[in-house]
């Protein structure tokens, strides 16, 4: 049974209980209840007789009360029964006996039509008197009837219009609460655009008002379950990328080692044996030197990227030139100027950072921009200010990048030109991203118009 119907009949039967009582009431109680009334109306004028300092007009006493007074007389202890509308029997009802001992004696007497029925109230009075208030009860009856026959009415109209007020009533208790049913329902199918608005001020607008907390509570926390699942989901795609480029690291770094070892053990075998003549001599040494530092290099960028990632690089901050920084890391390249169109700066500019791993930093990125421009390409170191910064630009012409690569490029082990593989182990730019976090420097890549852009900025020297 729906809530509605339950509220509906629990009303109907609170006014149906209320009207059965009020007709029972009416039914049973009502004659009696005129009774009572009329006895303590005829005790009241008794009262009013007997009192011997009223000065009576018994006229008027019996207008305003609705009786008729007989004032009656004994002689010689016998009741005189001559008089005005005298009632037989009192003798032997035993009447007279209480009348004469002082008591106040209650009777219902019926007497021939027309008079009817009277309730009469025969009390002692002075000079061997008594007195007989009368006033009639037969309309008692009569008057009950028609009340009753009223009341019914009333109670008709009344359950009519319980049934009435029992529907509205039901229906504006209930609508709210169903509407928090809908509200609720749709929070369970996490639809949290339902919210509830009422102008009441009661249980149920308190309840409404917390369902809404909790749908906003639940959606701002799906929100974050649903950002952290997506977080989540990238960092596991990231880590499975990053164990493949961990494969290809040591394939790379293998193949690395592999060759310099090999030609090392190959020429120099051959020196101690004596293969080699007295021409050959320096340049079987030459390529064994080579060879050496190639791996020494490798075993250097292995160890700072280790240092990087367990956190244990250590700056010395302090104010640097970076123009002189610049025109140092260029001049390594001196020899190759001819074949690309090359700009850098040429004064002094002052920033904080560490001259060493700051000067690593441009050299890995300069290192990139001549590995991958074409010849007649364009290379260009640019310094720019930017309020209370100085960013440092890389550019170079290169087709090899895509939007793509730029997600990935700074990774550990990365290589986005998968046909020049032999060259470098890819951790250049996951060196320079270290040490420029390590900083606290912004940095990224761009790509425009067929230009690579590198750039990370730097605090101001003062």
């Amino acid at each position: 049974m729906r809530i509605r119907t339950k509220i509906f009949f629990l009303i109907f039967s609170v006014v149906l209980f209320i009207m059965m009582g009020f007709y029972v009431i009416t039914e049973f109680y009502l004659e009696n209840f005129y009774i009572e009334s009329k006895k303590e109306n005829l005790k009241s004028v008794s009262q009013v007789i007997s009192n011997p300092g009223h000065l009576l007009d018994f006229e008027q006493l019996e207008r305003d009360n609705n009786v008729t007074i007989y004032i009656r007389q004994f002689s010689d202890d016998a009741f005189v029964s001559s008089e005005e509308f005298y009632i037989e029997g009192l003798e032997e009802k035993g009447i007279l006996q209480n009348i004469r001992s002082g008591k106040q004696v209650f009777q219902k007497i019926k007497f021939d039509d027309p008079m009817g029925e009277f309730m009469i109230l025969f009390t002692p009075y002075q000079n061997n008197r008594f007195v007989e208030i009368r006033t009639p009860i037969s309309s008692i009856k009569e008057s009950v009837q028609v009340a009753n026959q009223y009341y019914m009415r009333i109670i008709v109209y009344a359950l009519g219009f319980g049934i009435v007020m029992a529907f509205i009533f039901s229906k504006k208790i209930t609508q709210p609460i169903l509407h928090l049913k809908e509200i609720t329902k749709g929070i369970s199918n996490l639809n949290f655009s339902l919210k509830f608005s009422s102008k009441r001020k009661d249980e149920i607008s308190e309840l409404g008002k917390s369902i809404n907390r909790m749908g906003d509570i639940l959606h701002d926390t799906i929100d974050d379950l649903n950002i952290a699942n997506s977080e989540l989901k990238k960092d596991i795609e990231r880590e499975k990328k990053l164990e493949s480029l961990r494969k290809e690291f040591v394939a790379s770094v293998s193949h690395e080692l592999k060759t310099p070892i090999a030609l090392i053990q190959g020429y120099a075998q051959g020196l101690m044996e004596g293969i080699a003549t007295e021409e050959d001599r320096d340049f079987y040494c030459g390529v064994i030197v080579d060879e050496s530092r190639k791996m020494d290099e490798l075993v250097k960028e292995l160890l700072l990227i280790s240092q990087i990632e367990a956190g244990y690089l250590e700056l010395d901050i302090r104010k640097i030139n970076l123009g002189k920084m610049i025109r140092q890391v260029m001049d390594k390249y001196y020899m190759e100027f001819e074949k690309y169109e090359i700009s850098y700066p040429e004064k002094d500019i002052s920033a904080l950072g560490d001259w060493k791993y700051i000067k690593r930093v441009l050299e890995n990125l300069v290192s990139n921009a001549f590995k991958y421009t074409p010849v007649n390409g364009k290379i260009k170191v640019y310094v720019e200010e930017t309020g209370e910064k100085y960013r440092v630009k890389v550019i170079n012409t290169s087709s090899d990048l895509t939007e793509e690569d730029l997600e990935e490029i700074w990774a550990p082990f990365y290589r986005g030109d998968k046909s020049r593989s032999s060259e470098g182990t890819g951790l250049g730019l996951a060196i320079v991203k270290g040490v420029l976090e390590k900083h606290k420097s912004s940095y990224g890549a761009d790509l425009e118009n067929g230009k690579v852009i590198f750039w990370f900025d730097l605090d101001k020297a003062t």
